[in-house]
């Protein structure tokens, strides 16, 4: 009885503190476990980890609960220049047949996308952008949305999401102008802000609509955890000139309006 008790009790003060929603971050990066329980404790009562390969397609799918914890599958740029040329299709093919696979149990395709970080990632955009188009035409095909990385490859990327007439798209750590902003949301698309304060994100949150805005912590590689969302969200909240408490409900509900969280919480079979 007492343990019942402290459970109630536990319960209700999850349920006091202000809710939020991280729209991207990599938990199999996340080796100490404590600190998604302390985040999802804390608030975070949505935490979308995304899949770069392989190994961390695997990863997200036995991590996701579908309760607090959701999984994308994805293969983003960086691991797809590192395969070798003999193993790049049956890569591939493995992971997108891990997509069709497992449609009913994730909520996203991500993170994918472009990466011109320097001459010699950019001097295989070939090949990126064909990969990319393969896991585009994947997502529409499964109707589902997806999350897209696009270091110093936006134009590109704007193209491309064009020529494919795709419509339900998340740019993650966008770091992107006002005008680039404007495109994104005259597109319909979402974007999510980082913990990383700056005066170029600053002007891209002013002219970007609140209902355009989700809030990630992309932990381990920016924030520590799904709880440094917060910071993300707070940041939003001052741009705006509305409390926090106002941008966290708001950011959270397109969260899981975008990802459709609340239908793939009744439609799955949750797994303890």
């Amino acid at each position: 009885m007492a343990t019942k008790a402290v459970e109630q009790e536990e319960d209700r003060l999850f349920k006091s503190l202000t809710e939020l929603a991280d729209a991207h971050c990599h938990l199999d990066l996340i080796q100490d476990f404590s600190l998604i329980k302390k985040a999802i404790s804390s608030g975070v009562q949505t935490i979308i980890t995304d899949g770069v390969d392989t190994s961390s397609n695997m990863k997200a799918l036995e991590l996701a609960d579908n309760k607090n914890i959701f999984a994308a599958l994805g293969m983003d740029p960086e691991h797809i220049i590192k395969l070798p040329k003999s193993e790049l299709e049956k890569t591939i093919e493995f992971n997108i047949g891990l997509m069709h696979q497992n449609t009913n149990r994730i909520i996203g395709i991500g993170e994918v996308g472009l990466d011109y970080k320097d001459d010699k990632w950019k001097g295989v955009a070939s090949l990126q952008k064909k990969v990319l188009k393969r896991l585009i035409g994947t997502a529409m095909e499964l109707d589902l949305p997806i999350s897209v990385h696009s270091r110093n490859s936006l134009p590109d990327i704007f193209d491309i999401l064009n020529e494919m007439n795709a419509r339900r798209v998340h740019l993650h750590y966008f770091e992107g102008d006002e005008k680039e902003a404007r495109l994104a949301v005259e597109r319909g698309y979402m974007i999510s802000v980082p913990p990383i304060e700056s005066s170029k994100r600053k002007r891209v949150i002013a002219v970007t609509p609140i209902n355009n805005l989700m809030a990630e912590s992309d932990s381990p590689a920016v924030g520590k955890s799904p709880s440094d969302v917060e910071t993300s969200a707070r940041l939003i909240a001052l741009i705006k000139g509305i409390t926090f408490e106002e941008a966290a409900m708001e950011l959270t509900r397109n969260t899981k309006e975008f990802f459709g969280i609340e239908k793939k919480k009744r439609s799955s079979l949750i797994r303890i």
